[in-house]
């Protein structure tokens, strides 16, 4: 399935410079690394396609006065997917590129990395999939540097190890609860919604850590798109 996605969003490959990525200040290098994973329409709009059972189910579109999401339980794929030992998931293709753009250098130009994009509803059954067309990777996840994205961070670190936990906010106290089948005693633990975090999730929870996550350094951007599109005024 995942295989049959790359090639449904293959695009002219002897693309050497989109204009949308240049204005954001994505290099060349990283352009080449996901020029097959768009198109571009006649409106210079990239469209990113996500796949399900070799159908498309959604896309994301990005202009230069246009921005839509993908809500759907259909992937988009960039990278390596033969033979990937890092898989990086994110809420969107664009916030892929653009953390891509900003972290090359550490990661040698992502030789050997797949990214997946989950649309703004990741649920366990991609991470299924996933999972049952990967085995051995190590995950990292790009997920937003907001509440939402840092309970997906816990859940997808969940549902890799085939678990899964409620997440409630209130009176700026997130509640975490283990979801259980027969159980009577579910183990809960509280943490403060200004220390919330994957890593206080782990330690509190006494879940062990199994994902890389990756956040904006700079705090008041809730993503690594929002601070290029800041940085280069898009």
């Amino acid at each position: 399935m995942m295989k049959t996605a790359l090639k449904i969003q293959e695009a002219e490959a002897d693309r050497t410079s989109v204009p949308i990525l240049s204005r954001l200040g994505v290099g060349i290098s990283i352009q080449r690394l996901f020029i097959n994973s768009f198109n571009v329409d006649h409106a210079g709009r990239l469209i990113f396609n996500y796949i399900y059972n070799d159908q498309l189910k959604d896309n994301e579109v990005l202009g230069f006065k246009t921005v839509k999401l993908a809500c759907t339980k259909g992937l988009w794929l960039a990278g390596d997917a033969n033979k990937p030992t890092s898989i990086f998931l994110s809420f969107s293709a664009m916030e892929a590129i653009a953390f891509a753009h900003l972290n090359a250098s550490k990661f040698n130009g992502f030789s050997r990395c797949l990214f997946i994009a989950l649309g703004v509803t990741p649920s366990k059954h991609q991470i299924d999939l996933i999972k049952q067309q990967y085995k051995n990777c190590k995950f990292h996840t790009v997920f937003s540097n907001d509440l939402i994205g840092k309970i997906y961070d816990c859940k997808a670190s969940l549902w890799l190890t085939n678990k899964d936990c409620s997440f409630l906010l209130s009176n700026d106290v997130i509640t975490v609860t283990a979801v259980t089948e027969n159980e009577p005693a579910k183990k809960t633990v509280g943490i403060l919604r200004d220390q919330f975090s994957y890593f206080a999730f782990h330690r509190q929870f006494g879940k062990r850590s199994n994902i890389k996550t990756h956040k904006p350094s700079d705090r008041k951007y809730s993503s690594f798109m929002s601070y290029l599109a800041h940085k280069n005024g898009f």
